[in-house]
């Protein structure tokens, strides 16, 4: 085949050579190129992340001083009551002017508050049983809100103390409400623990402004969540309030530490808690566009790569064209003179390289070959022709040293006309074995012989061997070579039923297949191991030997000479063929061309 020439293998191993440390070096670039910008990316986004916890803390750390502050706040500079004090005497007050007076001073001191933080909607203060103080700008709670009762309330004072932080939503208790983050802390009496109130400060989604100044857009995403998953704060501002994306929520609930780096989906994420609360601050990274961002480097290691292995192959098809040139050359002779005379090749012939002594050679070998040809064809022809006699008189000797035996046995036992049959059918076999008219013969001769054969075994074994031939109108009259079928027939019965307990039959089948005719010598006798049909198979499998005029082969006669006949007469498309089985019999078959 064209595709194994010296050539393109020659070509193939250029390219191999060549392209496979390009390719190599190129993924190993690429690759470290990819780790280093996975690497820097990590690390940018854990920047962010912990810059946004900073800030974040930040926020955290005000509201926290305000909340205190306020309730170290004195109401009266000239004095030092603070709102504490303030709201004990709001419990305790008796008549109507007090509360309304209270009321006031702590209004004064919500408003000084709320100017000094721009993103502070309000500040609410609840006493024990539900009435408010409150201050805003633009916005004011509900007339007859009562928050006993409410989620947040309840979590508030379960904190005992501590800060309480709720979701980000639109509160339904505060008039002109918009998307809002409230924190609040029960308010306590240093000394006597008593609980006095609760404070609540409603703030703006300003409040988490500069979170996002390290986010790249198109290519990250920032997220301030809970511990639900609710978003507090993202970066597009269009997601918060809502649930977290699945997969990242997913990769929230598989965290096993207070930070967590994810790889999935094309994304890098990072995921850092806060220590203070169940807060998640989370990093989404796109690698695929961040890669479309860096990917001028990217484009250069496969532009360079490219034109380095474009070069490597033109130099590869040179190469092998230049070097096979020459023998490309000397196959296409040697291919010629496969059915034309003897070309011999004189351009290479002055070469003093390897090349010129493969063109000397052929030369002096076309030579030599051409005069051994000329010289033994006449008498490989002879060889071929005394071959084929001898083997058909290794049968023929074969044949009658059994015959002779035969009947030397039945003379000894009883002196009966049986002999007479035989000695009839054997001197018609002698005949037709000795005629040498021509090595073709009509089936029908080929089957009377075949018969006589039959007539002196029917003597010999009565009735313990059926003999039965089925042969098909019409082939009678082709020609074959002779002494093909009656082998068989011997065949069958020494070495398939001449062992076999009881009876045993032989069946004999002609028929025509397309331009050949098909004989089947069947028996139901021993039949053969696997062993032996093995070694049977490969001697039929060796080509025919050609001995020296005279010389006789060693081996035994019978099936392997009547395929090397058939093999050296008609061709090695023809011969024998068989199936055995052990215990169940053997089909002996073999083809020959239909010849009128």
């Amino acid at each position: 085949m064209a595709f194994f020439s010296i050539r393109n293998k020659l070509f193939l191993v250029f390219i191999a050579i060549s392209i496979i440390p390009i390719t190599v070096v190129t993924f190993s670039s690429y690759r470290s190129y990819t780790n280093l910008v996975s690497k820097q990316t990590s690390l940018v986004a854990s920047n962010t992340i912990n810059n946004t916890m900073e800030r974040i803390d930040t926020i955290l750390q005000n509201i926290d001083r305000i909340s205190i502050t306020l309730q170290q706040q004195t109401s009266d500079p000239a004095s030092s009551i603070t709102i504490r004090d303030e709201l004990k005497k709001l419990l305790a007050a008796n008549d109507p002017y007090s509360p309304f007076l209270i009321r006031n001073r702590l209004k004064q001191i919500f408003e000084n508050l709320i100017l000094s933080y721009d993103y502070i909607n309000g500040l609410y203060l609840f006493s024990p049983d539900g009435k408010s103080i409150s201050y805003g700008i633009g916005t004011d709670l509900k007339v007859g809100y009562n928050p006993l009762g409410d989620d947040w309330y309840e979590q508030t004072i379960a904190k005992s103390g501590g800060l309480y932080i709720g979701n980000v939503d639109v509160k339904p208790f505060i008039i002109n409400a918009k998307p809002s983050i409230m924190f609040s802390r029960a308010i306590y009496d240093l000394d006597s623990q008593q609980f006095l109130g609760v404070f609540m400060l409603d703030c703006s989604l300003d409040i988490f402004k500069g979170l996002d100044r390290d986010i790249i857009p198109n290519i990250s995403s920032l997220y301030l969540a809970n511990g639900e998953g609710k978003i507090l704060f993202d970066a597009s501002r269009k997601l918060i309030g809502q649930q977290l994306p699945d997969a990242i929520f997913r990769q929230v609930k598989a965290m096993r530490s207070d930070q967590a780096e994810f790889h999935e989906g094309g994304k890098l994420t990072l995921i850092q808690s806060f220590p203070s609360n169940d807060w998640k601050i989370i990093a989404s990274i796109s690698l695929a566009e961040l890669y479309k961002e860096y990917g001028i480097s990217k484009k250069i290691i496969l532009y360079v790569s490219v034109s380095c292995a474009a070069i490597f192959i033109l130099l590869s098809i040179v190469l092998s064209n230049l070097i096979t040139k020459p023998i490309v050359e000397l196959s296409r002779i040697m291919r010629k003179n496969k059915s034309q005379k003897f070309v011999t090749a004189d351009k290479q012939l002055r070469r003093m390289d390897e090349i010129g002594i493969l063109y000397n050679e052929y030369d002096k070998m076309m030579k030599d070959m051409d005069a051994f040809i000329r010289e033994r064809y006449q008498n490989r022809i002879l060889t071929l022709d005394a071959q084929m006699k001898a083997l058909e008189a290794q049968i023929n000797s074969h044949f009658l040293y059994n015959t002779l035996e035969s009947i030397n046995s039945i003379a000894e036992v009883e002196e009966v006309e049986s002999i007479a049959v035989m000695t009839k059918a054997l001197g018609d076999m002698f005949r037709y074995s000795i005629k040498t008219d021509s090595e073709l013969v009509p089936i029908s001769d080929e089957l009377k012989h075949v018969d006589n054969y039959i007539a002196i075994q029917r003597i010999r074994y009565e009735d313990r061997i059926r003999f039965d031939k089925r042969i098909e109108p019409g082939i009678e009259n082709a020609k074959m070579l002779k002494l093909l079928l009656q082998p068989l027939v011997e065949n069958a019965i020494y070495h398939g039923l001449e062992t076999k307990r009881g009876k045993g039959c032989v069946t004999m089948r002609g028929f025509a297949r397309g331009d050949r005719i098909v004989f089947e010598v069947t028996d139901d006798g021993v039949g053969m191991t696997p062993e032996q049909a093995m070694e049977l198979r490969k001697r039929l499998a060796e080509q025919p030997e050609f001995a020296r005029i005279g010389e006789r082969s060693r081996q035994s006669i019978g099936l392997k000479n009547v395929h090397s006949r058939i093999a050296l007469y008609y061709g090695p498309e023809y011969g024998l063929s068989f199936e055995s089985a052990q215990g169940a019999g053997t089909t002996v078959r073999i083809e020959i061309p239909a010849m009128a």
